[in-house]
């Protein structure tokens, strides 16, 4: 009877032989790269209507296709179903300018890349008015006040009895854009940023302005907004609340008054 006779070490040196030859085939073998697409839908769409003007601002795709957003493409028309180009972007918002109050204009965006063009977003209606900018009246004092601003309008801050404009002029992505009118200056903040403004030009800070939230994703009927705090006087921690000099007034006037009726009680 035959015996079996294993070669252990004849069968380990065959097994990394194989390992290896295996790993070199696999290795010059191309590895197969999926085919790039035109990206998806802009998300975030949203249209505010102006003077003789219409807003539109977006954010990006959630899928680039594969392949790096070049660009977006910006239709319109006096029909939903008969729009044209207007013009391609490389920013998140676009300001269509000389158009007649009165008339609904119908939007769509659409984003490109290498591969061509996407799906265009749902077509929005906006009809330009010639109506004042809704523009409410906040005082700002030493303690922290709170506003919240609609994209495209805007607030009067009255600061020392001077009153200075406001104005959000978009919200791409986490970022909010305003102007203050009065010197003027441009400002791109984010959540939890704070800036010192000096409104008036004299090199000296007039109040303190912080990004609260921003709403960059609103679903319909909420438009985006932005939440603002200002401040005035002292910019260090704890510097004022609402009615500190009414209060310190209460007290000294008890403090006094409790002072007069002891001395009274004395004599």
């Amino acid at each position: 009877m035959a015996s079996l006779v294993i070669d252990v070490k004849k069968i380990i040196t065959r097994f990394i032989i194989t390992i290896i030859l295996a790993a070199f085939v696999l290795s010059i073998i191309p590895t197969p790269t999926l085919a790039a697409e035109v990206p998806g839908i802009p998300q975030g769409f949203h249209v505010i209507s102006g003077d003789e003007t219409v807003t539109l601002s977006w954010n990006e795709p959630a899928e680039n296709g594969g392949s790096n957003i070049t660009g977006y493409r910006i239709y319109r028309g006096l029909l939903e179903d008969g729009m044209g180009i207007v013009e391609d972007v490389t920013d998140m918002t676009y300001t269509d300018t000389g158009l007649q109050n009165g008339q609904t204009y119908y939007y769509a965006v659409s984003a490109l890349n290498a591969e061509g063009e996407g799906e265009k977003t749902e077509v929005l209606p906006a009809t330009p008015e010639d109506e004042e900018l809704y523009m409410p009246t906040v005082i700002v004092a030493d303690y922290t006040t709170y506003v919240i601003i609609y994209v495209g309008e805007g607030v009067y801050l009255d600061i020392g009895g001077e009153s200075h404009s406001l104005i959000v002029d978009s919200i791409t992505g986490t970022n909010v854009t305003f102007t203050i009118t009065s010197d003027p200056q441009s400002f791109t903040m984010s959540e939890g940023d704070t800036e010192n403004v000096d409104v008036d030009g004299d090199g000296t800070d007039d109040f303190k302005i912080t990004c609260v939230t921003i709403t960059s994703e609103p679903d319909e009927g909420y438009p985006q907004t932005v939440e603002f705090s200002l401040k005035t006087g002292s910019f260090g921690p704890g510097s004022g609340t609402p009615g500190f000099e009414l209060w310190t007034l209460l007290v000294a006037g008890l403090v006094a008054f409790s002072g007069i009726s002891m001395f009274r009680r004395r004599k």
